[in-house]
């Protein structure tokens, strides 16, 4: 069974371009699944939501019956909105946005730290870096990513001032 999507792509009718895309059930329900990812991470920073962004999802969760995924999409039949299961949502959050989240923390952190380290050694530092400020950060993060493996947080100090 495949799945099939027109795309417009302009304003008025008599400009649209049109692209014809053919997916399988379980093609689709991998786009629906990176629709989620790629809307979770476009609209969790923001206060408002990506309204093209939503539209091409809903666009795309309208076929949902085509593809065999009643029950991982459901539709509120009252507004017309249709949205994953939330078991379903629940699964895909645990296997790629908290793993990424974990991910992200450390490597952010250990940014921030090497910054924060280099400046403590070398007093203001240019921007953008230069190349042996840029080594020097490169050698601190390495070390501080091990040391935040090794011991977590315990060495991350925070004062009031």
């Amino acid at each position: 069974m495949a799945v099939y999507f027109v795309y417009d792509e302009g304003k008025e009718a008599n400009t649209m371009k049109k692209v014809r895309l053919e997916f399988t059930p379980d093609q689709y329900q991998k786009l629906v699944e990176t629709l989620f990812l790629g809307g979770w991470v476009s609209n969790t920073t923001h206060q408002d939501l990506d309204e093209d962004f939503e539209a091409l999802r809903d666009h795309v969760y309208h076929y949902y019956k085509e593809a065999g995924m009643e029950g991982l999409i459901e539709e509120n039949q009252e507004i017309g909105y249709k949205d994953l299961n939330v078991d379903y949502e629940s699964t895909l959050l645990s296997r790629y946005i908290e793993p990424y989240d974990e991910q992200v923390f450390w490597e952010k952190l250990a940014e921030k730290l090497s910054d924060r380290e280099l400046v403590n050694m070398e007093g203001p530092i240019s921007v953008p870096l230069n190349e042996a400020q840029i080594l020097k950060k490169l050698a601190l993060e390495e070390e501080i990513e091990e040391d935040l493996h090794i011991n977590g947080l315990q060495h991350v100090k925070w004062e009031r001032k």
